[in-house]
């Protein structure tokens, strides 16, 4: 990639469209001593050499966003409080790095890329950071990508413009996507972008063990745990509990090393038939599920929903009917719940350093289950939009029926700030309203 790029939004770009903004995602990173502030600096100045896409900014045109060069980046910051991407605390920029004594912060604007593609991004700076900070140790770090290397084949390619997307519609699993709607979720209230989330911390040795004595991976144990809470929440719930996971597509469409968002999701059903199956029975049966709505056909034809939805933004023209458009999905509620599981953050030597890593976005109207591995710790964020502790205490009540003890915290109101790479739309906008008065 040239060190000028002008990349078109596609994967990702129902991101874009919303109204006053998108949330920030967050990764944050809990060190076990306080962040050293001139080595995070020059880390992450190498860091942005080796991902010259990650000092970007949005330019708006003719109605669609390009992912642009952005000139300058925010060096990091230990400040408290996040800043909003594409404003001027952030010159701009779509992805921003604070700290504060332990923890770091890595915000990143979802259209540009997803949690796989950050997660590269964050074991670079990490290698870097820590290699500075403890100069002498030599800290490695597996398949870590470093400043002067050059880019893997694809990193850059959009999953809709470069992907292979062509699938046999005759072989495709259809999912049952009927699902229970959660009163609470249904009824919670407009708190202004506000959230609540309960930290969870398990001990990932314990999860793998009950994982393997049950035919589970750690999201189906996660999904069913949740799934039987919200069960025992709700005995009358007539329809099934719908676990909407997320997935990645990347080896599906043949683009494994891209950057840019490239997940949607597959579901795991539980109604009268799984609830009549043990652990094993259902740890087994939603493998099942997940492999069929993992083969080429079913995968490619999950994956194309994100050209189908840029192709329906693109026929919109205006901005302002985009935004209008993709409010309609947005502020749906979810039925029933999410879970997404980043993976096992494979860090090498830096394991020691890190206590732990947590992932959250506030916004959602509906329940998610953030989960993350690293080092000897398997955490939970459970999200939510509304502040009452009844389904996270079902999903550890039922995870200490399997032995499964976690660290939770209280309730945690939070809010990631929302871009503001709006306000250069409305700048755009009010030029073209005079312009057309005085023409």
């Amino acid at each position: 990639m040239s060190d000028r790029f002008r990349m078109k939004i596609r994967a990702g770009e129902t991101f874009l469209y919303r109204k006053g903004g998108t949330e920030s995602q967050v990764f944050e990173i809990r060190m076990k001593s306080d962040v050293n502030h001139s080595c995070m600096q020059r880390a992450a100045r190498l860091a942005y050499k080796r991902y010259p896409y990650f000092k970007s900014r949005f330019k708006t045109i003719d109605g669609s966003v390009y992912l642009c060069e952005n000139i300058v980046s925010p060096p990091p910051a230990r400040v408290k409080k996040l800043r909003p991407l594409g404003g001027s605390t952030t010159s701009n920029n779509l992805l921003d790095i604070t700290f504060h004594k332990n923890r770091i912060f890595i915000s990143f604007h979802h259209a540009m890329c997803d949690g796989r593609g950050i997660m590269q991004f964050i074991k670079t700076l990490l290698y870097y950071y820590l290699n500075f900070r403890y100069p002498h140790n030599n800290v490695r770090i597996p398949d870590v990508r470093l400043f002067g290397e050059g880019m893997l084949p694809g990193e850059t390619a959009d999953p809709v413009n470069d992907g292979n997307l062509e699938f046999d519609k005759s072989k495709v699993y259809v999912a049952d996507r009927t699902a229970f709607a959660i009163p609470e979720v249904q009824n919670g209230e407009d708190a202004g972008g506000m959230s609540w989330r309960y930290e969870m911390t398990f001990d990932v040795n314990k999860v793998m063990k009950v994982c393997k004595a049950n035919n589970c991976t750690p999201a189906i144990l996660m999904t069913i745990l949740m799934q039987k809470g919200v069960k025992a929440v709700n005995p009358d719930a007539a329809e099934q509990i719908l676990c909407s996971m997320s997935c990645d597509w990347r080896e599906s469409i043949g683009l494994p090393n891209t950057f840019r968002n490239c997940v949607s999701s597959i579901y795991l059903p539980y109604g009268a038939a799984e609830q009549d199956m043990d652990m094993t029975e259902l740890g087994t049966h939603f493998r099942s599920l997940i492999a069929k709505q993992k083969e080429t056909d079913s995968a490619r034809c999950s994956a194309s929903v994100m050209k189908m939805m840029s192709d329906m933004l693109d026929s919109l023209g205006s901005y302002e009917k985009k935004v209008e458009t993709v409010s309609g999905f947005t502020s749906r509620p979810i039925n029933s719940f999410i879970c997404s599981y980043t993976g096992r953050a494979n860090m090498g030597d830096a394991e020691k350093y890190i206590e732990s890593i947590h992932v959250y976005s506030s916004g959602t109207k509906g329940i998610s289950l953030q989960m993350m591995s690293v080092g000897d710790t398997f955490t939970v964020d459970f999200q939510q939009n509304f502040p009452d502790e009844t389904y996270a205490r079902a999903f550890l009540t039922q995870a200490s029926k399997m032995g499964l003890t976690a660290d939770c915290s209280d309730v945690i109101a939070y809010i990631t700030p929302k871009d503001h790479t709006e306000n250069t739309n409305f700048i755009k906008s009010l030029i073209g309203f005079f312009r057309r008065i005085w023409s």
